[in-house]
């Protein structure tokens, strides 16, 4: 992905990321307008009834916004009655033919992605918004309540009332599905992250070096390298300055072998203090080259920790596999090699 297009979509992702944040806010601010907007068009029609319902439900959104300044989601339990509320009044004021009941069946939909933390509630929330369109549904058409009056001065606009009603509610539904499947993509991608890499160093861990490999087809598969590395006397950091400057020293450690690794090979924590490189189409000769400066720039670091400016060494293996070798035999042969070097005095690279 070039720059323009990959700061592009970050700043859509950002974007989204903050909308998703204030959701809340953002939801009370929308039921504000929309009922402050009601209430001006009541007012024109002088439907005082709708006009003062509108009003209080105004207050209500303009109260929990600018007043309490609250807007968790026991707030928005409180919302999604208050709109249970004034659908079922307004329905029965204007009649089944204006879209107020749509807005019960939207947000028995959204209700699920407002209040993630209500869990189970939630569907006993959405059972209470849909009985509650039903059992209205019913009652005016078999208790023929109207309000001739009021639905006389609506009749002119009774097509324009249903476009809206059905147009909003269409809206935050779609919105809550579409800020559901975000946060639900980006926890499956948390959950992916987690899985593949190493939380302390940030680099792949064990387990998907071994899927990775496993999982190229035969027929794709090169010769390759494997430089398998060990912090000298690690041991002695975390006893001598403590864990916490232990991670410190692993974390950077990790910085350097990202470095050299690049974005062609793989750079991962085998465990504890040991890291694997995976070099494919690289040559012996080129991988030697690569830890020799990589040794050399760990063996140049200072790494301020504990009040101490601490100094390491590392001791690395370099074994070649071809296409068909065994990838656990190839790093066998690099951990021996490995343990070669420490046995020569440590801070080498062994081929």
């Amino acid at each position: 992905m070039n720059r323009p297009n990959a700061v592009k979509n970050l700043k859509i992702q950002n974007g989204i990321d903050w909308l998703t944040k204030n959701r809340n806010t953002l939801f009370l601010a929308v039921c504000l307008m929309i009922h402050g907007l009601y209430m001006i068009i009541f007012l024109v029609l002088d439907v005082w009834q709708l006009y003062t319902l509108n009003m209080f439900s105004s207050l209500f959104y303009f109260n929990l916004l600018f007043f309490k300044k609250d807007t968790s989601e026991r707030m928005m339990v409180f919302t999604y009655f208050e709109i249970l509320i004034f659908s079922v009044l307004s329905e029965i004021v204007t009649g089944s033919d204006y879209g107020f009941f749509l807005y019960i069946v939207g947000m028995s939909a959204a209700v699920f992605y407002m209040v993630p933390s209500y869990g189970n509630w939630r569907f006993v929330y959405q059972i209470a918004g849909i009985v509650t369109a039903l059992v209205l549904e019913g009652a005016i058409q078999i208790f023929d309540i109207s309000f001739p009056n009021i639905q006389m001065v609506m009749a002119p606009y009774q097509t324009s009332f249903y476009l809206v009603n059905l147009g909003i509610t269409a809206t935050i539904v779609l919105a809550a599905t579409f800020f559901y499947s975000q946060e639900t993509e980006k926890v499956w991608k948390s959950l992916e992250y987690n899985t593949n890499h190493d939380t302390l160093t940030s680099l792949y861990n064990r387990r998907f070096l071994e899927r990775y490999i496993e999982k190229i087809p035969y027929g794709n598969r090169t010769d390759y390298v494997i430089a398998m590395v060990d912090i000298d006397f690690f041991k002695k950091v975390n006893d001598t300055y403590g864990h916490e400057a232990g991670d410190k020293v692993l974390m950077k450690v990790a910085d350097c072998l990202k470095d050299t690794a690049g974005t062609d090979n793989l750079a991962v924590r085998w465990g504890g203090e040991e890291f694997i490189l995976y070099f494919p189409d690289k040559t012996q000769e080129e991988v030697f080259k690569k830890m020799e400066e990589l040794r050399q720039e760990i063996e140049d670091l200072v790494i301020p920790a504990a009040g101490k400016h601490i100094r390491i060494t590392i001791t690395s293996g370099i074994a070649c596999g071809l296409s068909d070798s065994n990838y656990e035999k190839v790093i066998r042969s690099a951990d021996e090699k490995l343990y070669l070097g420490k046995q020569r005095g440590r801070n080498r690279v062994v081929v």
